[in-house]
């Protein structure tokens, strides 16, 4: 007698546990063009080390006093304004290595929009953190309204750190060296309290759109990026949609 196959629908929510790595299947590590990965969910290359290609400044123009250095690395060398990359990313993995000098301080500005002639955005802080007072403008901060993790583990200056911030749906996460270290929900109570009470209360529903664009901040200081590496999650479908298991002869 056969018995029947029972088909389980596993829905798995988009929301990553600790270590978790997105669960789409990766065939290639360089994808030949932003769409192809966005479609694949494949991990993109924002950096080639090389050239400044698919950034540029706000108003579109190419990006000033950002160079790739000898050693291949990003870097602020003077003041030039932020760096913008050139599409619109959802639900997302990113990752990079950075690093800065003594008293430095910039950030990542991710689901950035324009509020009139300013762009803003949520930020992952990255500073030198010795002898700052407030914790929720400290490295791994959600700039101006989360603290990350005290137990956080920051490189010295001048050494590199390794960072991660994942987006998806209403949730996001700060890493720091291999360690979450900040989460947050957008549009909950909390989140409405937090920023009513910091100096985006003025931008009404700040941070809470669906999708927008990533910088680089220019914050005066030197800074330098590397391995910046961005994956698209997708969290309208579940992760694994139907697997099947076979029970007996077929």
């Amino acid at each position: 007698m056969k018995l029947p196959i029972a088909i389980i629908f596993i829905l798995l929510c988009c929301t990553h546990l600790p270590g978790q790595q997105p669960t789409t299947e990766i065939n290639d590590a360089s994808a030949t063009s932003i769409s192809d990965a966005v479609l694949r969910g494949q991990p993109m290359a924002l950096f080639d080390g090389k050239t400044l290609d698919g950034w540029e400044r706000r108003n579109g123009k190419p990006g000033k006093n950002w160079i790739v250095d000898e050693d291949g690395n990003l870097h602020r060398s003077r003041g030039g304004g932020d760096l913008y990359h050139q599409h619109w990313f959802k639900d997302f993995d990113l990752t990079w290595q950075w690093k800065l000098l003594k008293r430095g301080n910039s950030g990542i500005k991710y689901r950035v929009q324009d509020y009139g002639r300013r762009s803003l955005g949520c930020e992952y802080q990255m500073q030198d953190d010795k002898g700052r007072l407030f914790q929720k403008q400290s490295t791994g901060a959600l700039y101006a309204l989360f603290e990350p993790d005290q137990n956080k583990q920051l490189n010295p200056v001048g050494q590199w750190n390794t960072s991660r911030i994942v987006v998806c749906g209403y949730q996001v996460e700060h890493w720091l060296n291999g360690k979450k270290i900040m989460t947050a929900t957008f549009g909950s109570s909390d989140w409405h309290e937090r920023v009513a009470a910091s100096k985006f209360s003025e931008y009404e529903g700040f941070g809470q759109n669906p999708e927008g664009r990533i910088f680089l901040q220019d914050h005066g200081q030197p800074v330098w990026f590397r391995n910046i590496e961005l994956t698209p999650l997708d969290a309208s479908r579940p992760a694994i949609q139907v697997v099947k298991i076979q029970n007996g002869e077929s």
